[in-house]
């Protein structure tokens, strides 16, 4: 018997702005391989689904995630605030150009060297879940190796497999090196929607965080959250790291969805 399973997910920019997507486009053009103005991850291990791509060229009007299954069925999400309120966030950040981003990489000599998570927020103010990542579990878990994060965060992970895995046909070896993960986000700061590209650059924390004094600093997690200016209606955000070699997919051990502990 053939397994369904989630082949790839999608994030797609809308065509309006190819100044914007441009940058981006070349900003993460060293994580992957581009083709058609899609760009699709480079993945820890070539045998692991889903796939993770980037269409900077979509002719939707909407920032969309499409999550495609090997059937060719595709469930498509909006990256929006459909909640009708809007809510200032508790933070104070300033987005800075994609221009200035690159400019300091360059003049530093930092570069990107890892993507761990891509990943989206969508605000929700009323109880429990965002409707559409309720949909997401009941529709996905059977098809991926998606998890629920392991302290109760409404912070979804799904994390790269093969289809054995997926298919229940294998245990997962949480101890192998698994990216890019993509992370899926009920949260209730703010009314803009997140979109989130979680990388790793060959600098220390110390160097980055004077690199770009605009950013949120996380001192508890050695990390700086830096906010692009973009013409969308979300924030986009790079949340930069310390490389580090491994992974911590075996943190997601006992939290798969649908997994008898």
């Amino acid at each position: 018997m053939t397994t369904i399973y989630l082949e790839r997910i999608i994030i797609k920019f809308p065509d309006t702005h190819m100044d914007f997507t441009n940058q981006l486009a070349l900003l993460f053009g060293v994580l992957g391989q581009s083709k058609n103005q899609v760009l699709e991850l480079t993945g820890s291990d070539q045998s692991f689904f889903p796939k993770l791509s980037l269409d900077f060229q979509s002719k939707s009007s909407d920032m969309l995630a499409n999550f495609v299954l090997s059937n060719g069925e595709i469930t498509s999400v909006k990256i929006e605030n459909s909640t009708g309120l809007n809510k200032q966030s508790p933070h104070s950040y300033t987005p800075i150009k994609i221009e200035t981003v690159t400019q300091r990489f360059l003049h530093s000599g930092m570069k990107l060297v890892d993507m761990d998570h891509v990943g989206f927020n969508l605000p929700w103010f009323s109880s429990g879940l965002h409707p559409d990542i309720s949909g997401l579990r009941e529709h996905l878990y059977l098809r991926c190796l998606y998890h629920t994060f392991p302290t109760g965060e409404p912070w979804d992970f799904i994390i790269p497999g093969n289809t054995n895995e997926i298919g229940g046909f294998k245990a997962v070896e949480y101890t192998r090196i698994r990216k890019p993960k993509f992370e899926i986000v009920s949260f209730d700061k703010t009314s803009i929607p997140l979109i989130q590209f979680d990388v790793a650059v060959n600098a220390k924390y110390e160097t980055f965080t004077k690199l770009f004094p605009e950013s949120l600093n996380d001192t508890e997690f050695r990390n700086i959250w830096v906010y692009l200016e973009n013409p969308y209606p979300v924030d986009i955000c790079l949340v930069i790291n310390e490389f580090a070699d491994g992974d911590w997919s075996d943190f997601f051990k006992g939290s798969k969805l649908g997994e008898t502990p």
